[in-house]
């Protein structure tokens, strides 16, 4: 006997959220994934921002090395170190800006046994690289120490 329309159709009932096949997410679904995003990108952003500036730092050490290298040729042949970057001959390729932009050198504490080399922070980034915004490379009597110590990548 055959089996009928109305029959068939009562052993297969299925629950109502059941009935259609999935067309997409819903609003819950969407609202979760934008929740983790969001959470992943709080988490994320500030550590990007760290390394950024950590690796800005490089923009700094490598201008104080070149001043240093062309106040150290200076010495050679005078009694002094040279209190400008005018001064120094041959001219110094650096210059009062980094590179990059990050950062703007000063000299201070120029005598005939060393001086002090300044790079502070010129972009906003790089001002809110807490500890370095003053990075300083110094020469006394023939020593050299760099302040703060945790800014000079080893």
């Amino acid at each position: 006997m055959p089996v009928s329309t109305a029959s068939r159709r009562s052993t297969t009932a299925r629950p109502c959220w059941l009935r259609h096949e999935a067309g997409g997410f819903t609003l819950i679904e969407l609202m979760i994934a934008v929740a983790i995003v969001a959470i992943l990108g709080a988490v994320a952003l500030p550590s990007y921002q760290s390394y950024v500036r950590k690796g800005n730092r490089g923009d700094a050490t490598s201008l104080l090395q070149a001043a240093n290298l062309a106040q150290e040729k200076h010495r050679l042949g005078n009694a002094s170190y040279a209190a400008t970057f005018a001064a120094l001959s041959p001219p110094c390729n650096c210059s009062s800006t980094s590179e990059r932009g990050h950062y703007t050198l000063a000299i201070s504490g120029v005598s005939a046994t060393g001086y002090t080399l300044t790079a502070n922070a010129a972009s906003s980034m790089q001002q809110a690289d807490t500890g370095c915004t003053a990075i300083t490379l110094t020469v006394a009597g023939g020593n050299t120490s760099y302040a703060p110590s945790a800014c000079w990548s080893k």
